[in-house]
């Protein structure tokens, strides 16, 4: 296309979206509406993959090592463990760490932690997991190790009732976007359509003339892409926006819930918005012209 065609779709767009008014803000607000939505969804499902993904790793394993291993074995196993691809992080708890723990667990009852010593607590390896769903699979790995099965401890009716129920709730949350998505698409297409029905006689009079179906189309196309990006670039900034805000606010008020900045991609949302604006606006204006240029 030379600059020249360029520059006259890009004037026939822009007096397109100036005399067409009314369905210009229409569609827009329309495109902007759709992504700000898409983009929440979008924002909650990494949210919930993050505080899912950390909760698992919040999942420990502790393997106890019986009395009469030497300390060289154990330092077979820990280094052992420590290569497990499954393993987060693993830390050795000594005999004396053990009963220190004890005695700050019980220190308002003195009592009960004065009369346990360091020979009754047996020495264990502590493992966080990258995945909780990994725990079956890396007690089974402790196991040829040489650990029996009472000296293995790990929540694994917690782990499956917690994979089960964020696997429903992360699904739930993409399922719900991609509705979102579909019915924006559609939404814009129809705006679009109800936009290029009202010059639906324009397009006769220029196919009359002699024009090829791509020179009446990509004035519309352009027009859609100039649409889709207006309504876009607002909706897209205002959802990053809004997470850096949510972030900040989730980290003062609740700390209890592990929300990390690093949890979703700004740079990508705002790309990826942008594109479905661009997309949309174009994809409505090819679609709905179509249907005008067969005179």
């Amino acid at each position: 296309m030379r600059s020249k065609d360029l520059g006259f779709f890009l004037g026939e767009a822009f007096k397109n979206l100036r005399l067409n008014l009314l369905m210009s803000v229409t569609a827009v607000t329309t495109t902007a509406v759709c992504v700000l939505i898409l983009g929440m969804g979008l924002l909650v499902d990494a949210h919930v993959e993050g505080i899912v993904r950390n909760v698992g790793q919040d999942v420990a394993i502790t393997a106890f090592f019986p009395e009469d291993i030497d300390q060289e074995s154990i330092d077979e196993v820990v280094s052992s463990v420590e290569g497990y691809p499954e393993v987060n992080e693993s830390a050795y708890v000594s005999k004396e760490e053990a009963l220190e723990r004890f005695r700050e667990t019980f220190a308002e009852q003195p009592d009960i932690a004065g009369s346990i010593s360091s020979d009754v607590l047996p020495a264990s390896i502590e493992i966080q997991l990258n995945d909780s769903s990994d725990s079956s699979a890396v007690a089974d790995r402790l196991r040829t190790e040489g650990f029996q099965d009472d000296e293995i401890r790990y929540p694994q009716q917690t782990v499956d009732r917690l994979n089960q129920i964020t696997g429903y709730l992360v699904w739930g949350l993409r399922s719900a976007t991609a509705l979102f998505f579909v019915a924006s698409v559609l939404l814009i297409f129809n705006t679009v359509r109800l936009s290029i029905f009202a010059r639906r006689k324009e397009i006769e009079v220029m196919k009359l003339v002699g024009a090829s179906d791509s020179f009446v189309r990509t004035p519309f196309v352009l027009e859609g892409l100039v649409q889709g990006l207006i309504g876009a670039i607002p909706a897209a900034l205002l959802v990053v926006w809004m997470d850096s805000l949510f972030v900040g606010w989730a980290q003062e008020n609740l700390p209890f819930f592990p929300i990390s900045s690093g949890a979703v991609n700004a740079l990508l949302v705002l790309l990826f918005l942008l594109f479905v604006g661009a997309l949309v606006g174009v994809a409505g204006s090819f679609f709905s012209v179509r249907r005008f240029l067969k005179v």
